[in-house]
């Protein structure tokens, strides 16, 4: 998994394994670790393995859902 380089904005993108489509990473993520995250299909990426974070949620939250991705999308590839 890599982030892509950004130079502002509210949301961070993640580079997943393209070992499921980003909606179903999406609906994984919801639904077995409580993290809600948008597929790239949502922000017209052109193809599978991209998953948008949004920058809002207080530091805490943010980095305790990450954490739950890196170990969801890591363990499935």
């Amino acid at each position: 998994m890599t982030r892509l380089k950004v130079e502002g904005g509210w949301y961070a993108v993640l580079r997943v394994p393209c070992t499921h489509s980003d909606e179903d990473w999406a609906v994984k993520l919801l639904t077995q670790e409580g993290v809600l995250v948008h597929p790239g299909h949502f922000y017209d990426f052109p193809s599978e393995g991209f998953l948008v974070l949004s920058l809002l949620p207080p530091p805490e939250s943010f980095e305790e859902a990450l954490r739950r991705v890196i170990t969801r999308t890591c363990a499935q590839s």
